[in-house]
């Protein structure tokens, strides 16, 4: 029973490689039908898509595939990927030690060296494969001499092709093999009665007498194949033996009804030379027209093949990836018991540490909002532990200004300025902090622009009379939608700024109009150069940027400017800047009317 078993499943295993195999092949003859039709990606597709479905013991199959390729890419001009395809199965056929297939795979590999110029490579082939056939004729009684006539006929061609390469002093030993060679062919598919090769082996002979120089026979031969060609309907050797007998109209009127530019661009050629000695230039005109357009024509031709074989090649790596995937996938089902294991392992490291990676991230936010506190609280002491006892100090050292004179005087209304910019400094440290630490809590009311204008200028006309500026107001009742406290920063570092660069004995303008309000000074102003930076540099920033001395050399923080634009910006208003070098500057904030 078990012996039974194993039969059945023997037959039934062979029953489908057939049945795979006959499948396999049906996709080669189709491969080999687009091809032959001009639709070379599409046969280059079906034989790829064979060759992934030939199992990897079915050599001989494979090379069916391999020879259609060879067939594709030569036609593209892909001459290493064709030779690719030609030595495998050349290889294949010396292993099977095939003699006949080995012939035919070494006049396919000639063929490809010959177009691409290695003709020594070609004839070397050539030689071993006419070798075979002679072998083949001496051990089987049966196999023909059609073979081995094409072989030397194609190994005539090639020398013909070799010897144009030389000097004309080196090319008659190559002609007359060539000649022998051809004639042998000849003679043996006369015998055999094959009339369509005979017509194509008398105008290849009719090429070579004409390269040898002699016109007579080159005539003989050729009007004998153009009869035959004729007679047998093989138009394309028609035009080639056409040309070769220099009648050169007929010529072009069949190879444009054949759609051969190539001999037609030829033909056009010929024959607009015979029009110019004739001085028909009229004629000859017309025909170098055509001609230009058979040249543009293949050059299209061949560009478009060149698109071809690109998009061939873009589509075989294409390929190349799904069958190295296709192989991965094969791998990963043989060894899915490993891989199992191997992805639990991970999966647990991967959980350890995303664990870890967990933890890392609470300690790093822990670390990250203790510093956080610990800022504010670096920023609370400077508010409170530090303002304070500079604001006595100011008052004191305000006290001794009113009761001085003299130098004393002087120097105390210095540090006066100084401790002012300190306690400037201070406030707007604690105002960045509550920015950057995202504390500062807006609340938006119906503001009197003008009310707060004349509260900050009573501020501020201390810090103003130590240099003896006057700040004139103008201030309206004007209503915005704004945070009080915030715009009131606003002011007083704007003022500030305006008292640094103001000239001693000047004049400060502080108004409202609108739903907007300003501060002009009449001091050192800016550049235009200048404030473009500021304009460009401002709102990319909340961090110090460069400042500049005032007019009696009052330090700034760079804070300032920055922050003030910021605190608008939350109020949802703009900050305008307008300078000219020496006359002065008037900034502007406009803030959202109140409803």
């Amino acid at each position: 029973m078990k012996n039974l078993l194993s039969v059945i499943l023997l037959l039934w295993t062979m029953a489908l490689s057939a049945q795979t195999s006959e499948e396999l092949l049906q996709l080669v003859d189709s491969a080999y039908a687009e091809a032959m039709s001009g639709r070379l990606p599409e046969a280059i597709r079906i034989n790829e898509k064979g060759l992934a479905l030939v199992p990897s013991d079915s050599v001989g199959l494979q090379c069916e595939f391999y020879s259609c390729l060879l067939y594709c890419y030569h036609r593209l001009g892909d001459y290493e990927q064709a030779l690719h395809y030609g030595e495998l199965c050349l290889s294949y056929d010396e292993a099977q030690d095939d003699k006949s297939n080995l012939s035919a795979s070494l006049g396919n590999l000639a063929g490809i060296y010959s177009s691409a110029g290695k003709h020594d490579v070609a004839i070397s082939y050539l030689n071993r494969a006419i070798r075979i056939e002679e072998e083949l004729l001496k051990e089987d009684p049966e196999h023909t001499e059609k073979s081995l006539a094409i072989r030397k006929a194609m190994l005539g061609e090639t020398l013909v092709a070799k010897a144009q390469t030389l000097p004309e002093s080196e090319r008659p030993p190559l002609l007359t093999q060539a000649l022998q060679l051809t004639k042998e062919a000849y003679l043996i598919d006369s015998e055999a009665e094959r009339k369509p090769q005979v017509g194509m082996r008398l105008s290849q002979l009719g090429n070579i007498y004409l390269h040898l120089g002699d016109t007579v026979q080159a005539r003989e031969c050729n009007e004998q194949a153009l009869a035959i060609a004729q007679e047998t309907g093989n138009r394309a050797t028609e035009v080639i033996t056409l040309l070769q007998l220099q009648r050169y109209r007929e010529a072009a009127d069949l190879a444009r009804a054949l759609g051969m530019k190539r001999q037609e661009l030829e033909a056009c050629r010929n024959l607009a030379a015979k029009e110019k000695e004739a001085k028909n230039f009229e004629e000859a005109t017309t025909l170098l027209e055509r001609a230009d357009e058979l040249r543009d024509a293949i050059a299209t031709e061949e560009s478009e093949r060149q698109l071809t074989l690109w998009q061939v090649r873009y589509d075989t790596q294409q390929k190349e990836q799904q069958l190295q995937l296709q192989e991965q996938t094969i791998q990963s089902q043989k060894m899915r018991t490993r891989w199992l294991i191997a992805l639990t392992i991970m999966t647990l490291i991967a959980f350890v540490l995303m664990v870890l990676y967990a933890r890392l991230q609470v300690r790093r936010k822990r670390e990250v909002e203790e510093m956080a506190r610990t800022k504010d609280r670096y920023y609370t002491i400077l508010s409170h532990d530090l303002r304070n006892p500079m604001m006595a100090q100011q008052q004191v050292l305000q006290m001794l200004y009113k009761t001085t004179s003299g130098e004393t005087h002087n120097s105390i209304g210095k540090l006066i300025a100084s401790s002012g910019s300190q306690l400037e400094l201070l406030g707007n440290l604690q105002e960045l902090a509550k920015l950057q630490l995202g504390k500062r809590k807006l609340q938006p009311t119906r503001l009197d622009l003008g009310a707060l204008v004349s509260e900050t200028v009573v501020t501020m006309r201390g810090i103003s009379d130590l240099k003896t500026i006057t700040i004139e107001m103008q201030a309206t009742r004007t209503l915005v939608n704004a945070d009080r406290e915030t715009i009131r920063v606003v002011l007083r570092n704007l003022i500030s700024n305006a008292i640094k660069f103001s000239y001693e004995g000047g004049t400060i303008e502080v108004g409202t109009c609108s739903n907007s309000f300003y501060v002009r000074d009449h001091g050192v102003g800016m550049s235009a150069e200048r404030v473009n930076e500021l304009r460009s540099a401002i709102p990319k920033q909340t961090h110090r940027i460069l400042s500049e001395l005032g007019t009696s050399g009052e330090n700034g923080n760079g804070i300032g400017l920055p922050l003030c634009f910021e605190l608008v910006k939350l109020n949802n208003g703009n900050l305008e800047i307008e300078s000219t070098s020496g006359e002065g500057t008037t900034v502007t904030i406009t803030l959202p009317k109140a409803e």
